[in-house]
């Protein structure tokens, strides 16, 4: 089983559209998919599951803040749910706004952490163990995570339980700008949580649980958001793109192989993926994928345009795959 994170430190780059139409589009091929919706926004969820679905899991306590309360409470070991199954081969564990609450626990955990202390281990490893055991619950091949956008104590410990992390980009400058301080951050993370595990093995400390390697790979960035003259992309936007792979390679790449992390051979860039403008409210609307929509909801030459995205996030879900580092 391999965990994806999606992230960016910029908001509004299209990160819970990509999530969930990749994440479907592995499903329907077979591959067992469990989405981790880790934003206390929970847009993922409202993508995959009906109001009246979300209201009935909230109340029925079969979001992730049933599965984080006892150890926010400090009153017990993780609490396993099971997760919402929405296809053949996807399931989700919606997310929650009380999510905020395990946040602000995470920073003193972080610090016992590197103090060596065995219950800040626990703290710091809870987003792992969420998902290796439920991603075992339910067979899954990949879970696939969506980060809010920030840099903060929560993403910290979903990046250290990921193998791998992508990178939606929309063609702005503000999408730019923060990619030194996603390299900056994790780079961080990953040599403080190098030092974390090797101050446990000195003290010899035991767990009952495994402690993920916290090397997540750069697995690529995804350009999208963009429109197009005669299929190439418009002036305004083509400045913007055409300084996304020097500055992904200085902002995120260097930091992190300077940290040691497992940096992927291929492109830089995963993919693209034009404006789908009104496909994607479409799609919400119906808790689909784009390319799931029938001729009723999408009429004529949207239809059209619909299904040929299947083909689209099929072949960026199969670069992705291949991107990931070998089992360590």
């Amino acid at each position: 089983m391999e965990i994806i994170s999606f992230f960016n430190h910029k908001g509004g780059v299209g990160k819970t559209t990509l999530v969930y139409n990749i994440g479907i589009a592995l499903a329907q091929e077979g591959k067992r998919v469990l989405f981790l919706d880790l934003d206390a926004q929970a847009n993922l969820t409202a993508a995959a599951l009906d109001p009246e679905l979300i209201l009935a899991a909230w109340n029925d306590g079969k979001t992730i803040w049933s599965c984080l309360k006892p150890v926010v409470d400090r009153s017990g070991e993780l609490r396993t749910v099971d997760p919402q199954k929405i296809r053949d081969n996807a399931w989700i564990l919606p997310g929650d706004i009380r999510l905020s609450e395990f946040e602000e626990i995470c920073p003193q955990g972080w610090t016992e952490a590197l103090a060596g202390n065995a219950g800040g281990f626990r703290v710091s490893t809870t987003i792992h163990r969420i998902a290796v055991t439920l991603g075992a619950q339910v067979s899954a091949d990949y879970v696939l995570a969506d980060l809010g956008p920030n840099v903060g104590a929560l993403n910290r410990t979903a990046l250290l339980a990921s193998d791998g992390f992508v990178i939606p980009m929309a063609p702005d400058l503000f999408s730019i700008t923060a990619l030194p301080s996603v390299g900056k951050s994790t780079s961080l993370w990953v040599e403080e949580w190098r030092a974390a595990r090797g101050s446990a093995q000195r003290r010899e400390l035991e767990f009952d649980f495994e402690l993920p390697t916290g090397e997540p790979s750069p697995l690529g960035y995804i350009s999208q958001q963009f429109t197009t003259y005669r299929q190439v992309p418009a002036a305004a936007y083509k400045q913007w793109i055409d300084r996304i792979p020097q500055e992904y390679q200085n902002g995120v790449v260097e930091p992190l192989k300077r940290a040691g992390v497992p940096i992927p051979t291929q492109n830089a860039q995963i993919g693209e993926v034009r404006n789908l403008s009104s496909l994607i409210p479409m799609a919400q609307k119906s808790q689909s994928a784009v390319f799931e929509l029938s001729g009723t909801e999408a009429r004529g030459s949207q239809f059209t345009r619909a299904r040929d995205t299947l083909s689209l996030f099929e072949g960026l879900a199969s670069e992705i795959v291949s991107r990931l580092p070998e089992s360590r």
